[in-house]
């Protein structure tokens, strides 16, 4: 099984998106894929439908209570480990904790031969839970799109991963950076998009060659549950996914 973080610390970059794009994406491709949501805002677990009372979560895997099975829910969507709001609450006792920035990975491990891939969709900050996925992870996609501050969180993203690569995941890999919410037709997208490749010398990262378009097909395919490969194949986004996925293959 590839496990792949989807990583920005910064909200509002297409990050869920992203998550949610590359797994059905790679659902659609014929792949077993299992997603996880270590976001405490659980949007992705929202958009996949999957429940939070009366069963198993993230929560109750984290704190040993549940087998990494048991903690899997089906949905229309797909498979799921759903994450909880209670995380936060006991983010300080995994601090604490002997082995803390392990627990998903050594949790993983136990489905490790049941799934093609899992997708990780991380919380917008260098946390504990930050730190569980990117411990866990094979590589990481780092969507960014054109604002202010998109270098300097790029920077600070590229160092935590360089520190998680040197002191606990010697073999985690940037897969690469997705440029998402692109408009043609703003002029700070544009040069967004031609600075990009430059970054990358710098940063030492990838840039995937494939931006992705702004599109409202991704929102009505997340609010109602649907996986946009099926429901709209031709929109600008499932085109643009498609092509993303394509690249990401022959990086993993």
């Amino acid at each position: 099984m590839k496990t792949i973080a989807i990583a920005n610390q910064k909200g509002g970059i297409g990050k869920t998106t992203t998550a949610l794009m590359t797994a059905t994406g790679l659902l659609h491709c014929g792949y077993k894929v299992l997603f996880v949501d270590i976001d405490p805002q659980c949007n992705s677990t929202s958009s996949y439908k999957a429940v939070t009372e009366d069963t198993y979560t993230l929560y109750d895997l984290m704190n040993d209570k549940c087998s990494t099975k048991e903690a899997i829910q089906t949905t229309a969507v797909g498979d799921i480990i759903a994450c909880d709001e209670l995380l936060t609450t006991d983010e300080s006792k995994f601090l604490s904790r002997m082995g803390g920035f392990n627990i998903l990975k050594n949790k993983l491990k136990e489905v490790q031969d049941e799934y093609d891939f899992c997708v990780i969709d991380t919380p917008p900050d260098l946390g504990i839970f930050m730190y569980n996925a990117l411990c866990a992870a094979d590589g990481t996609i780092i969507p960014v799109r054109a604002e202010k501050y998109a270098v300097d969180g790029l920077s600070r993203l590229i160092s935590t991963i360089n520190d998680v690569v040197s002191s606990a995941n010697p073999n985690l890999k940037i897969y690469g950076v997705l440029f998402t919410c692109y408009d043609i037709r703003n002029k700070l997208d544009k040069n967004m998009w031609k600075a990009l490749p430059k970054m990358g010398k710098n940063f030492g990262f990838n840039v995937f060659k494939t931006p992705i378009r702004i599109c409202q097909a991704i929102k009505d395919s997340q609010a109602n549950g649907t996986n946009l490969f099926d429901v709209n194949p031709s929109s600008n986004a499932a085109r643009d996914y498609a092509q993303f996925l394509r690249e990401l293959l022959k990086e993993v």
